[in-house]
């Protein structure tokens, strides 16, 4: 009861409650805008400045376009870009591929690429399910089935807080089985 209570009094799923402290500066914003790690810092230490993930994104990017590179430091090629980028370039990750798989290691900013376009085609396919949860509603509710209607309804309204707060809303277990 006391750990609930202290979620509250923190803030854990309340909206505009964070503030960027990053080149954006914006105010308010959901935790949705935020990594799982930075409102973990954020709830530890409320006065630490936390970034959102697009500040954090630009600064992944601008690090990743001009890797500084040491002299004599070796060089290698990008499996995606075919640029010679030196090994600062790379991710410990992607240095790693490189002894487990020859010739299949991406630079960071070929990385960061392929992040972004996951991030986005996983934002539209959300979009899309909401879209089609929202007809079935308005053909439920058109066929008089009022049940039915309401369980659409339901679906719709928790898809779209899971895409506006983040928070995925799971359905409850069966306390019990019958045999």
């Amino acid at each position: 009861m006391a750990e609930a209570q202290n979620k509250a009094e923190i803030g854990e799923g309340r909206a505009g409650m964070f503030n960027c402290s990053g080149p954006c500066g914006r105010k308010r914003l959901v935790a949705a805008e935020f990594s799982a790690k930075m409102v973990q810092r954020w709830q530890q230490n409320m006065d630490a400045g936390i970034m959102c993930k697009t500040c954090t994104l630009k600064q992944q990017e601008e690090k990743a376009k001009c890797p500084a590179a040491a002299e004599g430091e070796e060089s290698l090629t990008c499996s995606v870009c075919e640029k010679v980028v030196p090994k600062s370039g790379y991710s410990n990750s992607q240095l790693k591929r490189l002894v487990v798989q020859h010739n299949k290691q991406r630079c960071k900013q070929c990385t960061l690429e392929a992040e972004k376009a996951e991030r986005d085609g996983s934002a539209a396919k959300k979009e899309a399910n909401l879209v089609e949860l929202r007809k079935k509603a308005e053909e439920a509710e058109k066929s008089g089935n009022k049940a039915l209607a309401l369980k659409c309804l339901s679906e719709a309204a928790a898809a779209e807080a899971a895409i506006h707060s983040g928070v995925k809303v799971q359905k409850p277990k069966p306390k019990f089985r019958r045999r």
